[in-house]
């Protein structure tokens, strides 16, 4: 099973709106991820958004709850406003994720189940720890609460995040440990924030088996880096549109392109 790489999404501005229009034109239709804080402080983004899933350019679109964004701003997620803007919105997306706490697995099991409270249907729980024994722990907390039931399913196996991967938890080494004692439990996991090289050191290590996804905003480098001389674009939109082709160019091999 090919892994799926989810390009994130800092805004849905014109130029970026124009890229994926043309990318999908040409055959290439690229999984997304969107914040919610994006659709809450700029709402036209839901516009853009629908204009191009009827367009049909994209691959799968990933709502994900915000929670590092507010965070940084001294906020949290609004669980009972985030659940009915994903419902106000269904036809937009493919995967909307649970409002977890960076780093704190017990407010996140807490929001969790509030969650699972206001929206019925399915989502994308997120794991959350400081080593990997206690993503291990949160699993087998959040089975035992029942909410692996409502849990996207791929392949006959719950879908599960594993999120809060900052500072030295990002490092290969660490997440390859977490992937490695989740594989023992028979689901698939998204790993968040995690670009091409992690992807290298787990298929190195044989891990790869049951990562169903990852997202990455590693793409965005690839314009600062790369736009004049690389792909030589003039225009915003060009630049967009060869960064995400380059980056997802870069990981063929690893991930369904």
């Amino acid at each position: 099973m090919s892994v799926r790489l989810f390009i994130v999404l800092p805004d849905v501005s014109e130029a970026k709106s124009e890229a994926l229009a043309r990318l999908g034109a040409s055959g290439s239709r690229p999984d997304v991820l969107i914040s919610y804080t994006t659709v809450k402080w700029k709402p036209v983004s839901l516009e853009r958004l629908r204009a191009l899933r009827r367009r049909k350019v994209l691959g799968y679109v990933m709502l994900d709850s915000g929670a590092y964004h507010l965070m940084r701003v001294g906020e949290e997620v609004e669980v009972e406003a985030y659940a009915r803007v994903i419902e106000e919105n269904k036809d937009l997306w493919d995967f909307v994720v649970a409002p977890d706490v960076p780093g704190d697995p017990r407010a996140t099991l807490e929001r969790t189940l509030r969650f699972m409270e206001s929206y019925r249907g399915r989502f994308l729980p997120v794991l959350q720890g400081d080593s990997p024994k206690d993503y291990v722990l949160f699993l087998e907390e959040l089975v035992d609460y029942g909410v692996l039931d409502q849990a996207y399913v791929m392949n006959r196996k719950p879908v599960i995040g594993v999120g809060g991967l900052d500072g030295f938890k990002k490092r290969v080494s660490f997440v390859a440990e977490v992937v490695k004692r989740l594989t023992g439990y028979d689901v698939l996991l998204h790993i968040f924030g995690v670009g091409i090289r992690v992807l290298k050191g787990l298929r190195r290590r044989g891990l790869l088996e049951n990562v169903f996804s990852v997202d990455s905003s590693g793409w965005l480098a690839e314009i600062q880096w790369r736009r004049r001389t690389v792909y030589g674009a003039v225009t915003p939109v060009e630049a967009n549109m060869h960064a995400i082709r380059g980056y997802l160019g870069r990981a063929e091999g690893l991930v369904s392109v």
